[in-house]
């Protein structure tokens, strides 16, 4: 009953692939009414998912005629995301309201299991490593080095990531007479990302707050003229 004080919501979900894929979601949802004219609502969401076939680069290599002379690459993608969408709404007067929404967020992804598409319009791959060629992680240069069966050998950049935003958004709104409105908007949004796929909620959550911010500030007014 959202005409509650507090108000708890819980939501979930699961879904399997055959070809080993997976994804689950999780959500809670609190709304909070301490007083009639202010609304707090906090939404806690996290999400896991298992992709066998994630697309990640295509190289061009005359040698596959299969493919019709490019390489097109996937790989499996372990990812983890987690975020936390907030809203206020605060009711001045009648005609006075101001209202803002806040969403950190952190994404980290990892990939493992390179392959390649073996013809057109299959799901059918070939494994480095595995059905052919090798694979092996260079350190110091941060990426793959795939010598494939037949062909020139190639690199993937490791594309392993950890992605931390987060986004601030608040509006203030006076209709200061009949069909006139006056809205003054800030925006804020922070944005890191590294290579680094273990997910660390304190480190994360800390290097989102020191990242480098673009801050927008915005002022609209509609007048309706009468007759």
């Amino acid at each position: 009953d959202e005409r509650k004080p507090v108000v708890f919501s819980v939501e979930g979900s699961y879904s399997t692939n055959s070809d080993g894929s997976w994804s689950g979601q999780g959500e809670l949802s609190v709304q909070v009414k301490p007083i009639p004219s202010l609304t707090i609502e906090l939404g806690p969401q996290l999400t896991r998912e298992l992709s066998m076939a994630q697309y990640v680069r295509t190289v061009t290599d005359p040698a596959v005629t299969a493919t019709f002379g490019k390489r097109y690459v996937f790989g499996a993608i372990d990812q983890t995301e987690l975020a936390m969408d907030t809203r206020v709404n605060v009711i001045l007067s009648p005609k006075m309201s101001i209202q803002a929404y806040l969403q950190p967020l952190i994404s980290v992804g990892r990939y493992s299991g390179f392959k390649e598409a073996a013809e057109p319009r299959t799901y059918d791959f070939l494994r480095y490593g595995a059905d052919g060629g090798t694979i092996a992680y260079d350190a110091s240069a941060g990426a793959y080095l795939v010598r494939p069966g037949t062909g020139s050998p190639f690199v993937i950049p490791n594309p392993d990531f950890n992605f931390a935003s987060l986004r601030v958004n608040a509006v203030y709104r006076w209709e200061f007479k009949p069909g006139s409105t006056l809205y003054v908007v800030w925006t804020q949004q922070r944005e890191d990302e590294t290579s680094e796929w273990r997910f660390a909620f304190n480190p994360d959550i800390s290097r989102m707050m020191r990242a480098p911010g673009d801050n927008v500030f915005m002022v609209k007014m509609s007048y309706w003229f009468g007759r």
